[in-house]
Formats: structure tokens, sequence, C-alpha cells
């Protein structure tokens, strides 16, 4: 073996070596339901916005074009899944989000963001169809998890996939979709937001899709139990008396 492959080799065992998935919760497998759950019927992964791994999970379309929630029909590891339904949906639809909790990071340091996923094998996304779309946003933030810093990192992913190509997605297999992102100088937190949504095209579209084992994977920030630490605002300064007013003659 040559010294180069071999450093290669070694190269790539020290990255694995190094990155932890820091995303709680990321196999979705709280809170634990029997069946496909809506997430307005106990199948909510952000536990009404207080979930460790998960913090929003929001439906903002039109009634019930798109609908998400758990499930323990079908999974990559554990026993559950999130999905996300396309009802008939004919007109441009924001859907759903999800968003994580902040994520301790290293500022200046590579990590790998993603998210499996596959189609339902019994109501199947149309390849030739109308297409959805899933939208990944990382944000980077200062020590009280206020504070942007740097600029977001966008990217997107049609459902199944492109029109042209061999779809992404399919039925018998899940496919990994990531994104390797580099925080920004001074970054402490990161937070991911996914949305799955459908545009202003002709058709309509329907189907399911089923997501696992979200991703955040690279090296933890070393401070343990880092939690966003709010800037105080300055105390009022009571030193100084309000000034009497002058006396009447």
């Amino acid at each position: 073996m040559s010294m180069r492959l071999l450093f290669s080799i070694l190269l790539l065992w020290s990255a694995t070596a190094c990155a932890d998935n820091l995303l709680k919760d990321s196999s979705f497998e709280t809170p634990e339901v029997l069946g496909r759950t809506l997430s307005t019927k106990g199948g909510d992964v952000s536990h009404n916005g207080h979930g460790p791994g998960w913090i929003m999970l929001q439906t903002s379309g039109t009634g019930s074009a798109i609908t998400a929630g758990l499930t323990n029909e079908i999974s990559r590891h554990g026993l559950q899944s999130f999905y996300v339904q396309f009802n008939h949906v004919a007109t441009a639809d924001p859907g759903i989000t999800l968003v994580s909790n902040f994520i301790p990071v290293v500022s200046g340091t590579l990590y790998d963001v993603g998210i499996w996923g596959r189609m339902d094998p019994k109501a199947p996304l149309d390849p030739q169809g109308r297409m959805a779309y899933m939208k990944l946003e990382v944000d980077f933030f200062a020590k009280d998890a206020n504070t942007s810093i740097g600029d977001p990192v966008y990217s997107v992913q049609p459902l199944p996939g492109s029109k042209d190509h061999d779809p992404f997605y399919k039925t018998a297999e899940w496919k990994f979709f990531h994104l390797p992102v580099t925080t920004p100088p001074g970054a402490v937190f990161a937070q991911v937001t996914w949305h799955w949504e459908t545009e202003a095209d002709e058709g309509e579209t329907n189907g399911v899709m089923f997501f696992d084992d979200a991703e955040f994977s690279g090296p933890p920030n070393p401070v343990p139990d880092l939690t966003p630490a709010p800037v105080e605002e300055p105390a009022p300064d009571t030193s100084a008396s309000p000034s009497a007013s002058p006396a009447m003659p």
C-alpha cells in the first residue's frame, strides 16, 4: 500500500471517527404511535414545541392539503419514521415546516446535514406529475441563540426527483439527501429547518413520502451541555432622583 493511499485512509477514518450526529430524536422515535398518526392527533414530533430534538412542526397550508405526522409502518432504523402526505394538492401550498432545536457547534467547522427518505409503495408520487419540493435551511446563531451569525445555507430537492432524470426517491430503498455545511466564524449554535411544499404548476400533487434518520453530523462543541444564554439587558439607572419642581411663590 502506498503512503499516499494510507494517508488518505487515515484522514477518512479520522473524519468519520470524529463525526457525531448532534441532532436529538433524529430517528423520530417519540412520541410513540400505532399506525399512521397525524401531528394533530398525537403524532407531533415536536411535542407541541417542547421536544428535545424538534421544537416546531407547523402546517401552514389550506386545510388538509399537505399533512404530516409519525408512523410505525416503516422505518430505516428504530421503530418509527416521519411522513408527509400530499392530498391531491392543486395549488401552491407552503405545506409543512419542521424546525430543530438549537444545536451546539464549533465555529469554522465542516458538518454534514441531511435526511433519509423514500416513497410509500402504496401511494407514490408520480415522477412525471406535478412535483413537490423539500427545502433545507440551516441558520447560525451566537451564544444567545437569537443573534444571527453569517448567512443561512439553503438547498432544494424536488420530490420524487427532477423530471429529466431517474427519480431520486423510490419505493424500494432509502436515499440520503445531504449537504456539507461549514459553520461561520463566531457561530455557537445551528438550527435546521425542513420545508415540504408545492408550487403553482398545472396539475396536482398526490402521494406520501417517509423520512427517517435526520442528521447534523460533525464534531460536538467542547462545552458540555451548552444551552442558549440570553443576553441580559442592563438594569435602569435609578441612582439619580427626579429633579424637584420649583416652588410657586
